[in-house]
């Protein structure tokens, strides 16, 4: 049973406001924890950093014009700007959305790896009418393509099913943005270690699928296709993939819990 506290609540443009101003303060908390976590985490969003610096030069063609298509710099293009949203979003404590954001990153990361894999994917691709296209290269037949050409795929069915349950598809049990020890649904702008931790390492591997193997059938420079790819490797060996089994150290559930006293712990 919910409680009444007698509070009187913002409307209007008063509300969003106040959303804003706890997304701000998220934000502050999120910049000035990140490096008081395990080193791998700081690491991870360093490296991150530097391999979107990459894919923003490579999107936007800094380094010259081939004057093709240029449809790897565009889907490059689109993880960038995907990814960047993501960050924000995990500094203002939308777990679930950048989630959702990585996951969407991980279609074009399978569907890259595919033409990395198989280089006529790509024309066949661009040639299909709209209709065929969707269906023919929707992410389901780009995963079931990759196991039949016997390649590693990025995003199997359980990462990418995984993710989809906690940041797309309604289900049941679905709780917004309990990324805590306690499970507490929150609706962002507060602070959660695990969430931040977990959505980095997500969101540099989910980038890391798209930009290494851009880089070696993109036509680029070999100098600079090279330190992309060696800038997208240090990153993948960044990873935490023990993070969620790692000991809290910020405190931001018991944070979390003591001022969600708006929350029924019983629904």
């Amino acid at each position: 049973m919910m409680k009444d506290y007698d509070v009187e609540l913002p409307e209007a443009t008063e509300f969003l406001e106040l959303s804003a101003h706890h997304q701000d303060e998220c934000a502050i908390r999120s910049r000035q924890t990140l490096m008081q976590l395990l080193s791998k985490a700081w690491n991870t969003y360093t490296k991150l950093g530097t391999v979107l610096s990459f894919a923003d030069r490579f999107a936007s063609c800094f380094w010259g014009c081939h004057g093709r298509e240029h449809v790897i710099e565009s889907l490059v293009g689109r993880t960038t700007s995907s990814a960047r949203a993501a960050i924000r979003l995990i500094e203002f404590g939308h777990y679930d959305e950048a989630l959702a954001l990585t996951r969407n990153i991980g279609e074009i990361g399978n569907l890259m790896h595919l033409f990395f894999t198989s280089p006529s994917e790509i024309r066949r691709w661009l040639d299909l009418p709209k209709k065929k296209q969707r269906s023919e290269f929707a992410p389901m037949e780009v995963r079931k393509a990759l196991e039949r050409l016997g390649s590693i795929v990025p995003y199997d069915q359980s990462s990418y099913s995984k993710l989809s349950e906690v940041a797309i598809h309604p289900n049941p049990s679905t709780k917004p943005q309990t990324h805590n020890l306690y499970t507490i649904p929150t609706l962002g702008g507060f602070y959660q270690e695990k969430g931040q931790v977990v959505c980095i390492n997500e969101l540099a591997w989910a980038v890391a699928t798209v930009v290494g193997p851009a880089a070696k059938i993109a036509i680029l420079d070999r100098s600079k296709a090279e330190a992309i790819v060696q800038a997208t490797i240090e990153l993948v060996e960044s990873i935490d993939t023990q993070e969620e089994d790692t000991q809290e150290i910020t405190g931001s559930s018991d944070c979390l819990f003591t001022k969600s006293i708006w929350v029924d712990c019983n629904l």
